[in-house]
């Protein structure tokens, strides 16, 4: 699963769906400080703190003093000399008592299990047969965490809905958000497209409902764009190496071909939702990537939508104009084949292909389509495909199969992965 995502305009949807995020915690362990301090340390930290440090000085003061006073006194300061040495000795004994005692604890001490579990002392996905490993993603009304499957030890992504927050009085739009989501990848997981991170399994109890869904460890495209340096250097950009553009962008429109046979669209393709399923160097050609995070996606049945969602950079013209203002509906595969163009341009040229210094003048930009400049980046072949996918009237734009059959992607050879991962 993915990572950052900025929903709708301003960072948010109209829907009021909040993104995902937040980073991964680490943890570490160490004994009581006392446990770790040397003995002489400990015995200035115990009982009176000057006592025991003076001890020794005051023993040879008094001895010192013996020659200068009567053998009654002296005799008298001798009884108190030797009275200071046992009080020594039994201290001593004891903070060396104290000692062993706090080292065989320690050892004794069972070993942490993962930091979620041990923060509520049980872990919540024992019972579902999964064990939480570490954090994805945060947000204000889900979670996105690390866990293995206990059965076949195999990594999953687990995404929780906190039934209290989704179901509050003034939420109503959460929950349909929440239903809307699990419906969609239920209907997908029957096909198990190996390029869409499918839900494995649904586990719920009183308080949550968590989507159990394909583990994808190499990270999101968007942060290996970055890595490579895209959106970093505004006047020289760096985009990805053409054979792995190319094979990413086979893949992704190999998930909106069967998205949108199927009746469904996404609504919000970028790189951030595009994740990889394993780490990838920038020098390798080919990377395994599944299409995530259907939280705007809709099962419409080609019927037109009217919800106003995305990410501003890449919306198409109907949403970022005129829908704004008017509520008109518009076709969701045409928007999800514009966004699929700008995410094709931003992995070529190292940039966005729509940008803007307010919201204001990007809407301008997009709704006349003035995108960036092409650079010697793009094969023509590739600006050929992107330009069809920036058509302004929407039943002229490029479809999910007709960019399979483009030119520029006959070339990607499409990977052979396999099918359901098994969690019986």
């Amino acid at each position: 699963m993915g990572g950052q995502s900025s929903r709708g305009l301003g960072g948010c949807s109209a829907t009021g769906k909040a993104a995902v995020d937040g980073p991964s915690r680490s943890w570490t362990e160490a004994g009581p400080p006392s446990a770790r301090q040397p003995l002489s340390a400990r015995r200035r930290t115990s009982g009176s703190p000057a006592s025991f440090a003076a001890a020794p000085t005051a023993s040879r003061l008094h001895a010192s003093r013996l020659n200068g006073l009567t053998s009654s006194s002296a005799a008298s300061k001798l009884i108190d000399v030797s009275a200071l040495g046992s009080a020594k000795a039994a201290v001593d004994a004891a903070v060396e008592a104290e000692a062993t005692r706090m080292k065989t604890a320690a050892r004794a001490k069972p070993q942490p299990g993962p930091p979620s579990a041990r923060k509520s002392g049980v872990d919540p996905l024992l019972q579902f047969g999964y064990q939480t490993m570490s954090p994805i993603a945060n947000g204000a009304f889900s979670q996105i965490t690390r866990a293995k499957h206990l059965g076949s030890q195999r990594d999953v992504a687990i995404k929780t809905f906190n039934k209290h927050r989704y179901l509050q009085p003034g939420n109503e739009h959460l929950a349909t958000a929440m239903k809307n989501e699990l419906d969609v990848l239920r209907r997908l997981q029957p096909a198990f497209h190996e390029c869409i991170a499918n839900i494995l399994d649904v586990a719920e109890d009183a308080t949550n409902v968590r989507a159990v869904l394909e583990y994808c460890g190499g990270g999101s495209l968007k942060r290996l764009m970055v890595k490579a340096g895209v959106g970093g250097n505004m006047a020289r950009s760096f985009g990805l190496n053409t054979q792995l553009c190319l094979s990413i962008a086979h893949q992704v429109a190999a998930a909106l071909a069967h998205l949108h046979s199927v009746g469904i669209v996404h609504r919000d393709v970028k790189p951030d939702n595009v994740l990889l399923v394993e780490p990838t160097s920038l020098r390798e050609h080919h990377a395994a990537v599944k299409l995530c995070d259907f939280g705007f996606a809709v099962a419409c049945a080609h019927k037109p939508v009217r919800t106003v969602c995305g990410t501003p950079q890449f919306m198409a013209p109907e949403i970022a104009g005129a829908a704004l203002t008017s509520g008109r509906s518009y076709m969701g595969g045409p928007v999800d084949l514009w966004a699929y163009g700008c995410l094709l341009f931003e992995m070529l040229e190292g940039k966005p292909a729509y940008r803007a210094a307010s919201m204001e003048q990007l809407k301008m930009r997009i709704v006349r389509a003035s995108h960036e400049t092409f650079t010697a980046a793009s094969s023509a072949a590739a600006q050929a495909l992107i330009k069809s996918c920036f058509k302004l009237e929407p039943n002229a734009r490029q479809t999910a199969e007709g960019a399979l059959a483009h030119p520029y992607l006959r070339a990607a050879q499409p990977s052979a992965r396999g099918g359901p991962r098994d969690l019986a």
